[in-house]
């Protein structure tokens, strides 16, 4: 009489989310089966792990597909797991699974739940009534966690996921934050101030009215508001947010980001396998910083949906008006939209040759003796250093501004657009925006609510929204088109150095129309031995605002 064979038996081990990528889930539900393996005299053939992955049947599970295969060609003929839910969630992956055990004979047991029984009708209706009734549980979680996540939102608060950047994992912190008065950087305490239910009277006692403001104070009670600690993430974004609302262009910004290392914050991307890999940050491209600018959380706005709320319950990490001047720039029907090949020179394109006019452009590649030329289109006219004309035209400009400026700033100020201030526009629309969220609260809990009343009202005061962000738009391609781009809090020789190309060339096509003349031949009046050929009467400046220089 031979020994009955022992079981070849699979270990199958799943958990459905491990964002830090721990893996203790599945390394207890290993050892666990293995025991069970060892009292049942079980051969243990493979284990197979399905980290980080759902059961519920939507994603593609790598280490589930590979038990089907073994189960298939007879690999093996047992399976060992916790719990019947850690096979499946999913009720039609469950019973064609159990299918296959009653064809093969196939022995399945968990650690906690007993063994599956599939040789009565009452065992095979007991293995269908369990699969159904997991499947029907994780909706249910399903369920509970998108009421929670609606929750949060009429709450203002954060709905989970990954750490914004700019704040800490709990979302509401900024990251990271500085007394200016005492230089504490720690124990800063956010507070969220409601308005006053009798406002908003279509609320019951349980619901939150909306948020009036968050303030921050510092732990040492010092009357200063607290600020983003230079070099932090909230400093950077916000830096970019005020950039970009004064004219310099988000890839500009970008390249100030990738020369200082800012990285995105580390995540746990998904492998095709249904894997993750470890959380690393990653770079910023253009589309992603582009986002992180438009971002309403800046502000300290809620966003559901591609619309704006109202307040979140979060600190802003730069003012509303400037974000909302920053977010119009970026989404003005005006802007060019394709970045083209970052400019290294002042010149192109926007100097004029002499002879026919038109713009000039660079030839040559910078690395010959020579360097790089501005030249016009048919390069035959002028032939000029790019490094020469440079310095020439950035010397002759601070001068100029150094001299004039200060008059001429004091009569751009009473050129100011007229209309609303930004601070009017935004008020108004934070006030169509808790308009349009009562009337969906409001339309929510009333039984008898007309749907295509509600309907005509909020595509109304949708209309009005988008107009008044038209118009928020429209101001501040004005006032940038019309503003001075030089600051005047530091003197042009002090600034300029910390100027951008971009901001420079803005500057240059303001103050002063840059001619280059074709140069008369042999050396210069004034040349001596070791110094170059540029000659500056073959550049001609002419001022467009000041006086002469």
């Amino acid at each position: 009489m031979t020994a009955k064979q022992p079981r070849q038996a699979i270990i199958y081990c799943r958990i459905s989310d491990d964002r830090e990528g721990r893996e203790y889930g599945v390394e207890r539900q290993e050892a666990h089966c293995r025991k069970l393996a060892a009292r049942r005299g079980w051969h243990v053939v493979a284990v197979l792990v399905d980290n980080d992955i759902t059961g519920t049947g939507r994603k593609q599970r790598p280490g589930y597909d590979r038990l089907l295969d073994m189960l298939r060609d007879g690999s093996a003929n047992a399976i060992l797991a916790v719990s019947d839910k850690r096979l499946n969630r999913n009720y039609r992956n469950a019973f064609a699974l159990l299918d296959l055990i009653q064809e093969r004979d196939i022995a399945v047991e968990f650690t906690k739940g007993g063994p599956i029984n599939m040789n009565t009708a009452e065992g095979r209706g007991i293995a269908r009534r369990k699969a159904i009734d997991a499947q029907e549980e994780s909706e249910e979680i399903g369920e509970r966690v998108a009421d929670a996540k609606a929750d949060n939102v009429k709450r203002g608060e954060f709905r989970g996921g990954g750490r914004p950047f700019g704040f800490e994992a709990d979302g509401i912190t900024p990251r990271s934050l500085v007394c200016p008065e005492c230089d504490t950087t720690e124990g800063f305490v956010v507070t969220v101030v409601r308005e006053e239910h009798d406002k908003h009277p279509e609320h019951d006692d349980d619901t939150p009215c909306p948020i009036e403001a968050v303030t921050v104070t510092c732990p040492q009670g010092c009357a200063a508001q607290p600020v983003n600690a230079p070099g932090s993430e909230a400093w950077h974004l916000e830096a970019a947010v005020r950039a970009v609302a004064d004219g310099a262009s988000n890839r500009s910004e970008l390249r100030k980001w990738h020369e200082a290392g800012v990285r995105t914050p580390a995540r746990r991307k998904r492998l095709p396998d249904g894997t993750r890999t470890e959380p690393t940050p990653g770079e910023w491209t253009p589309t992603t910083f582009l986002k992180l600018l438009l971002r309403p959380r800046n502000a300290g706005l809620m966003e559901v949906g591609g619309e704006i709320t109202g307040k979140g319950a979060w600190p802003a990490l730069v003012d509303e008006d400037t974000w909302q001047i920053c977010r119009a720039v970026l989404k003005h029907s005006d802007r060019r939209t394709s970045p083209g090949p970052a400019r290294k020179y002042l010149g192109g394109s926007l100097y004029v040759c002499g002879i026919c006019q038109s713009p000039v452009k660079t030839k040559g590649r910078g690395n010959t003796r020579n360097g790089s030329v501005y030249t016009c289109r048919t390069e035959g006219h002028v032939s000029r250093s790019v490094a020469a004309v440079d310095t020439y035209v950035e010397a002759q400009l601070i001068e100029h501004l150094t001299r004039v400026g200060a008059v001429d700033t004091s009569a751009a100020a009473s050129d100011a657009p007229a209309g609303d201030s930004t601070a009017q526009l935004t008020a108004r629309l934070t006030g169509l925006r808790t308009r349009l969220e009562a009337l969906r609260q409001a339309f929510a809990v009333d039984d008898d609510a007309d749907p295509a009343e509600f309907k005509a009202d909020s595509r109304a005061l949708r209309n009005k929204i988008a107009a008044v962000e038209r118009e928020i738009a429209e101001q501040a391609t004005a006032v940038l088109a019309d503003s001075d781009p030089v600051d005047w809090s530091l003197s042009p020789e002090e600034a300029w150095p910390g100027y951008d190309v971009e901001r420079k060339r803005r500057i240059i096509a303001t103050w002063v129309k840059v001619t280059i003349l074709p140069a008369e031949q042999g050396r210069p009046a004034g040349w001596r031995p070791g110094s170059k050929y540029f000659n500056p009467a073959s550049v001609d400046l002419y001022w467009l605002k000041g006086a002469a220089a």
